[in-house]
């Protein structure tokens, strides 16, 4: 079946970034930031992708410890972010973690990121954008995109107003599976070797837990991922999930705990059909677990369902071929770039699809805590005016969990909204990458190993 139809243009930019998580936001802002005129496009009705939509109120990622000691990776926008959120009461401030009993992940690492509350950062994201001129586009859905030779003029795209063509002078795609190269016919890989499959977790909060008697259990058997309860249970026909860890993380209230445990094995991201069933699936699972845990797990003995996650979240589909594919040795060898432009420093976490608490590189050794991108991973191959920003780079599939959190992906986006108003009719290929290292410097980001600080 053909489908033919005029479409008219509904607008025209500088800058136009499809997909509002952190990397799509930290994109917006940049650009708009430099003068840009920006439009950010968004298929939901709030910014912060999985940190607001899928529940996932932790940024990971910006720090990690190093000889014992907090170091500080990720800075720039996400300065002015965390800075914000504090001064807000709406965040939890590092610095007063107790990490040898953290119950932000109860795993020392794990409490170095930043916890915020879900609501206030919708607002945050959205005033931070205006207030640098920005526009928003929400409720909007891109669909195709208009190419010349090897550029894209505009991006089509579907809302309540009907179809229509939104035109640009270069294009960030921040969509985190990667839709407006995909449309464009880049190259990509997808999730596992055997199907691009991936697991994908429906995240829920709990309330009214027994913080105090979880963190007794915790101390008294070292036992931070239930191992040995689940173990007991799966033997005895209560455990019937396809998962062996249990992952409890403190929101900014005491009682408020994400669980962050449920994985739904086998799903592709790119797939409405899969998506589905991963839905409905982890909403019947979030009730069964719950039940679980109030009958066997120490301090959700009263603990009763907050919220279902209204988004399911997604860890992997489309990685692109890129300029650069950053690679596992790169990762073990702390690979030191010229071109680097953001920094990471979280560990391997990449589950595998069908059997999700096995982390396939758990215990590889690694050189550096620090993993740094370098720009050509952004740049897919065989477009001039698109650039990445989050999980859809140039990456292997055993590190991409190791640059795929909120932390690198704010750092990419910054990157990317600076890049894309460096371009003035020529790719992104040819950018000044000092000029733009020089840029990213001045306001604040950590972009190689000696920029990293004491947090």
């Amino acid at each position: 079946m053909i489908f033919q139809r005029e479409i008219p243009i509904s607008g025209q930019y500088d800058v136009i970034v499809c997909g509002g998580g952190f990397s799509g936001f930290a994109a917006a802002y940049a650009a708009a930031r430099e003068g840009a005129r920006t439009l950010l496009v968004e298929r939901n009705a709030m910014l912060g992708g999985v940190g607001t939509q899928a529940l996932v109120n932790h940024i990971l990622g910006v720090r990690t410890f190093e000889e014992g000691v907090l170091k500080r990776c990720v800075g720039g926008v996400f300065d002015e972010l965390e800075r914000r959120l504090l001064l807000a009461g709406a965040g939890v401030d590092v610095h007063s973690i107790d990490f040898d009993l953290n119950p932000h992940g109860w795993l020392k690492g794990l409490g170095t990121g930043l916890v915020f509350e879900g609501e206030r950062m919708k607002l945050l994201l959205e005033q931070m954008l205006l207030e640098r001129g920005a526009e928003l586009l929400y409720c909007t859905d891109v669909v195709d995109v208009v190419r010349a030779g090897a550029r894209i003029t505009g991006v089509v795209v579907h809302n309540k107003n009907g179809l229509s063509v939104l035109e640009g002078d270069v294009f960030v795609d921040a969509t985190g599976d990667g839709d407006l190269a995909a449309r464009f016919g880049c190259g990509f890989q997808k999730g596992d070797e055997e199907g691009g499959l991936a697991a994908a977790s429906l995240e829920m909060h709990v309330r009214g837990v027994d913080k105090a008697a979880l963190a007794a259990y915790m101390k008294e058997t070292g036992d931070v991922r239930f191992k040995a309860i689940i173990a007991r249970l799966k033997e005895s026909g209560v455990w019937r999930f396809p998962y062996e860890i249990f992952i409890s993380v403190q929101m900014t209230s005491e009682d408020v705990f994400m669980i962050n445990t449920i994985r739904q094995v086998g799903i592709d991201g790119t797939d409405a059909a899969s998506l589905t069933r991963g839905v409905l699936e982890g909403r019947a699972e979030s009730y069964e677990l719950l039940s679980v845990m109030r009958a066997h797990f120490p301090g959700f003995a009263n603990a009763t369902l907050y919220r279902v996650a209204p988004m399911i979240g997604i860890r992997e589909t489309r990685r692109f071929d890129c300029h650069y594919m950053l690679s596992v040795q790169d990762i073990v060898e702390g690979t030191a770039f010229p071109d680097g432009i953001a920094l990471s420093g979280y560990g391997w976490d990449m589950p595998n699809p069908k059997h999700p608490s096995v982390q396939p590189y758990h215990g590889v050794k690694r050189k550096s805590r620090f993993t740094q991108i370098p720009y050509r991973a952004l740049l897919p191959v065989g477009v001039e005016n698109l650039i990445l920003a989050g999980r859809c780079i140039g990456v292997e599939r055993e590190a991409l969990g190791v640059v795929r959190v909120m932390g690198p992906c704010l750092a990419m986006g910054e990157c990317a909204g600076i890049a894309a108003t460096m371009v003035r009719g020529k790719s992104f290929a040819e950018v000044d990458v000092q000029a733009l290292r020089a840029r990213l410097h001045a306001h604040g980001a950590l972009l190689d190993r000696a920029d990293v600080t004491d947090a």
